[in-house]
């Protein structure tokens, strides 16, 4: 494996193991710590995603005018002092719903110019050492990338699991130092004037490019709309309901961050496999394959399983949304031309997240007037009305990789 490549990888994996601590962490504070109702927790799970709204677009135009390994460098500084703060605050006093929002904005604007800064460095630790890229290498490199996030998530989550015993305080510490060796590994990834000379524009005239850029080419405009569906309905009630089930089911924070690591060892699975055997030259039938397999998965959830169920389920559920975000970020990785790469990616992410704030606060109004396993009836029903959409239309579900030089 070449070095920049393994770089490349520790960053990410220290980057997603902060993220995997902070999935457990944020929503566990909220429940059982300052004891929130549905839709309060709702909003603080909300408050993470919402800048994306403000600040994706705005993140991928700088990752294309600057070093993106340099803006991914000093995003991961960003969450580190935002950890930082949270510890500080929370050695004199318990945090309460306004300062639990606060945080979640500062971690949700420091991850919008971290994503697309990051995802960018797939095609230069993909290379080849003449200098080039190719599909095949491309999508592996990208399979590569979501085992290191996923196995990072993994990690972030076991430790999570100890929340009961070791406290807030040494987990935000362990945090604060995988943020910390990331940072000193993407900044490693720098190369000082890799990008061609281009007259200076204003962030608004880039990321108006990027738009363009990405309406003009069909499949990937149908795969940002199905991506802003799967963020507002599969997210969205994954980060709301699963945390309700969990308190229903009186298990406590280790059952929780075991649900989380269920979900997160389907993905690891998932990964591994599309390693060894590839991702096909079909992804667009692929993500329309996961689609329906996650309907059927919340339909099933919302029958009501045992907890050992629901935790088989999560497995089957992370599964499902491993292949569908490998197969959808290696489509983008291909279809963008390199001057567009970070703008077109961000597009790709505000999507997804940006729908994934609007779709908590949703799963959150319906859970708080509503039982949750209604919420997740709904979900399921609505990714079936979606597939049988798309399984009819064109330009995303005939889309075909051929291997090709770069």
């Amino acid at each position: 494996m070449p070095s920049r490549l393994r770089k490349f990888l520790s960053g990410y994996s220290g980057t997603s193991l902060a993220t995997g601590l902070q999935v457990i962490l944020l929503p566990w504070i909220a429940v059982s710590v300052v004891d929130l109702p549905a839709l309060q927790l709702g909003w603080v799970q909300a408050s993470v995603l919402l800048p994306n709204l403000l600040f994706l677009l705005f993140g991928g135009a700088l990752a294309d005018r600057r070093d993106a390994a340099a803006v991914a460098a000093l995003a991961s500084l960003g969450l580190l002092a935002c950890h930082g703060g949270l510890l500080l605050y929370f050695s004199y006093r318990i945090p309460d719903l306004p300062l639990l929002m606060f945080y979640g904005v500062s971690l949700g604007v420091c991850t919008a110019f971290l994503q697309p800064a990051r995802d960018n460095l797939v095609q230069r630790s993909a290379r080849r050492d003449g200098g080039r890229t190719t599909e095949s290498g491309v999508q592996r490199t990208v399979t590569w990338m979501m085992m290191a996030q996923y196995g990072g998530q993994a990690l972030g989550m076991l430790l999570a699991s100890r929340f009961d015993h070791w406290g807030l305080r040494s987990l935000l510490l362990i945090q604060m130092a995988a943020l910390a060796m990331a940072a000193g590994f993407f900044y490693s990834l720098r190369q000082p004037g890799i990008h061609h000379a281009r007259e200076r524009k204003l962030p608004l005239a880039l990321i108006r490019e990027g738009l363009a850029e990405a309406w003009r080419r069909p499949a990937l405009r149908e795969l940002v709309a199905l991506m802003a569906f799967n963020g507002f309905v599969h997210i969205g009630v994954f980060l709301v309901v699963l945390p309700l089930l969990a308190e229903q089911y009186g298990r406590g924070a280790g059952y929780y961050a075991t649900l989380q690591l269920g979900f997160v060892g389907g993905t690891v699975a998932a990964t591994a496999v599309m390693l060894h055997r590839g991702q096909g030259d079909r992804p667009g039938r692929g993500i329309l394959m996961c689609l329906l397999y996650s309907a059927a998965l919340l339909i099933a959830i919302s029958f009501g399983p045992t907890p050992f169920g629901l935790i088989l389920l999560c497995v089957c559920w992370g599964a499902v949304a491993a292949a569908s975000a490998a197969l959808g970020r290696a489509v983008v990785q291909l279809l963008a031309p390199d001057e567009y790469r970070s703008r077109l990616i961000s597009i790709y992410q505000l999507a997804l997240f940006g729908s994934a704030a609007l779709g908590a606060l949703a799963a959150g109004a319906i859970s708080e007037y509503a039982a949750p396993l209604a919420t997740l009836l709904w979900a399921g029903i609505a990714s079936l009305v979606s597939f049988a959409l798309l399984a009819f239309s064109g330009p995303l579900r005939h889309l075909a990789l051929g291997e090709r030089d770069r």
